[in-house]
């Protein structure tokens, strides 16, 4: 049962994953093409490395920066497509937005983190796996635009993407509170074990204090069930909620988003309500998607969340505290992390748009 869910669930992730063919040449897909990729207006797009650490087209060194990390991929590369911040057409459930020039527009470089090809696994469990290890059910193949695998590097994901950031942010002259990862379903785990690998990083001195996160925000956040041989019989959840505590202590702001039941479906995901609890977590409503739109609704929690920087943080009806959004600043995401409260949607959940929400307080999940 839980195979043939999760088998469906990955079905409706192709048809609903914010995507565009033809942004990407097609010889993109038929080699191994992952790593740090920057963006302009109109879905323009630069690799990030050695050509643009000193700033190019799409990447001013000074400005505050937001990484995007997506997730789980199944079924994807035959199609010849991946994620992109604009993406609309006959069929689409998405705002007809240009996300990356709204944050632009607001002062900031925004870029994506791109390991589609190891996502693109029919098993999200083998997906997950190489996050973690090179020793997973199918060590760390990657998958072509013909649908075919390949044998891949001799390093995790978190371990590749970690050498690309290190390489496109080599220069950066702005504060570690200026720059921003967000985590997309699996995604959130290789945002919070990135940031991880940085501040250790840091703290031996072999990288400089700035190139360090200081706000990671998880965008419905999916973890497996189940303990995993690679991590010595430990849940991922269970994991990945001890780097959250030790994030925490250093002083990073960890907001957590939900707007579906993808991660809190017992056949499918650990809800790990104890790592919600720990950060500053809301759960928004969805309902102009019906109840059998399940991926649009996990989908959602990255337009949603992109869309929520122009407009001032929501209320909440029963609190002086602002509610949460991307333009929340740190230190409001810390002082809702000090509570033992979350947020829940209780006005704006019918419309897409982000500027009529209303929030209210509830206790620990």
């Amino acid at each position: 049962m839980r195979k043939i869910i999760i088998l469906l669930t990955g079905l409706l992730f192709a048809l609903n994953a914010m995507a565009k063919t033809g942004v990407f040449p097609k010889e993109d897909f038929d080699q191994l093409s992952y790593g740090l990729y920057w963006f302009g207006a109109n879905n323009q797009y630069e690799k990030a490395g050695d050509n643009t650490k000193d700033g190019s087209a799409y990447f001013d060194p000074s400005k505050p920066t937001l990484i995007l990390i997506h997730g789980w991929q199944p079924f994807r590369m035959s199609n010849y497509d991946r994620f992109v911040f604009h993406e609309s057409g006959e069929g689409s459930t998405y705002p007809d937005i240009d996300f990356a020039n709204l944050w632009i527009t607001q002062g900031y470089n925004i870029g994506v983190f791109y390991w589609d090809q190891f996502a693109d696994e029919a098993n999200v469990d083998t997906a997950e796996a190489k996050i973690w290890t090179t020793n997973g059910k199918h060590g760390m193949r990657w998958k072509d635009g013909h649908g075919d695998y390949h044998d891949g590097p001799d390093k995790n994901i978190t371990e590749l993407l970690l050498s690309e950031y290190l390489s496109g942010m080599a220069n950066y002259q702005g504060q570690g509170s200026d720059i921003q990862i967000a985590g997309h379903s699996l995604g959130n785990q290789l945002a919070l074990r990135l940031t991880y690998e940085l501040a250790k990083l840091a703290d031996k001195g072999n990288i400089a204090q700035n190139l360090v996160p200081q706000r990671v925000s998880l965008l419905d956040a999916f973890y497996s069930n189940f303990g995993k041989s690679y991590l010595n019989n430990q849940w991922v959840g269970e994991v990945t909620r001890s780097i959250a505590k030790d994030l925490k202590k250093r002083g990073v702001a960890i907001d957590s988003y939900r707007t579906s039941t993808v991660a809190s479906t017992i056949f499918a995901g650990d809800e790990n309500t104890k790592l919600h609890n720990s950060v500053a977590f809301a759960e928004q409503q969805t309902k102009f998607f019906n109840q059998t739109q399940v991926a649009a609704k996990h989908s959602a929690a990255i337009w949603l969340y992109l869309w929520s920087v122009i407009y001032p943080t929501p209320p909440v009806t029963d609190n002086t505290l602002p509610g949460l959004s991307a333009a929340s600043t740190n230190d409001e995401v810390k002082q809702w992390m000090a509570t033992t409260d979350h947020l829940i949607q209780v006005e704006g959940g019918q419309t897409k748009e982000p500027q009529d929400n209303v929030y209210k307080t509830a206790p620990a999940l």
